[in-house]
């Protein structure tokens, strides 16, 4: 289901009319993964709120937190995309400079598909990399959307560190630097797939990448759409042997 999901968002994500639509760039799909689609199919009139949610964050050993939360929502084919900074001030105290040094990963950069790591040369510390895909129906009305639509690249930060959101590759990033050299994190959806890494160098550090993807679908779709849905499969059934 998961999997039947994922190239469902990236099918809607190319349609997108406003200025959202430029972070995601079309997945082609083989005839392999075409085969499995068979009997899974999904009418756009059918789907009343399609979404993303990104958010990263770190916390350090007083308790500062920085980060950034990106709501992507489709109603009805028309986009908006939300940037919302994470802040929670501490306890005045600052961190002591991290002494250990995280190597090597380069190649995670290039996993196609979901690609997750947590990486740690401190001690006492907690990381978190996190994929989830729900899909709930609806009595039929879209979500309402509040908030700016994708203006740009933001930086946020204050005492725990900075974060910048962007747009990379036809895709959306979030870059985590923590402060007092405590280590970095980072997120990235597009290009056909995820990646979520933290590489944490100091001590008492609470680190989370979350990306959660949502579909909420009609009730009851109408016998007219069920039906052309039923035709449109006996088309692609193999005539082998007529």
């Amino acid at each position: 289901m998961k999997l039947n999901t994922w190239i469902l968002a990236s099918l809607l994500l190319p349609t997108m009319p406003v200025g959202a639509s430029n972070l995601f760039q079309p997945v082609e799909i083989s005839d392999a993964e075409m085969a499995t689609l068979r009997g899974r199919y999904v009418l756009p009139e059918g789907i009343v709120n399609f979404g993303v949610t990104m958010s990263t964050s770190w916390r350090n050993s007083s308790g500062a937190t920085i980060g950034a939360q990106v709501n992507l929502t489709v109603n009805n084919l028309a986009a908006n995309l939300i940037v919302t900074p994470l802040y929670e001030a501490g306890n005045g105290n600052v961190p002591g400079q991290g002494q250990g040094q995280v190597i090597g990963g380069q190649g995670l950069n290039n996993v196609q598909g979901i690609s997750q790591s947590v990486r740690t040369a401190g001690d006492f510390n907690n990381g978190e990399n996190y994929v989830d895909v729900i899909i709930s129906h609806s009595s039929g009305q879209p979500i309402a959307i509040q908030g700016q639509s994708w203006g740009g690249d933001q930086q946020f930060s204050n005492d725990a560190g900075a974060v910048q959101v962007s747009s990379v590759n036809g895709g959306l990033q979030m870059q985590l630097q923590a402060s007092q050299g405590q280590g970095a994190a980072s997120q990235s959806i597009g290009q056909g797939g995820i990646n979520q890494q933290a590489n944490i160098s100091g001590a008492l550090n609470q680190v989370r990448n979350l990306t959660s993807l949502t579909v909420a679908m009609q009730e009851n779709p109408s016998a007219q759409q069920r039906v052309y849905c039923n035709l449109s499969q006996l088309g692609v059934i193999p005539r082998v042997g007529y």
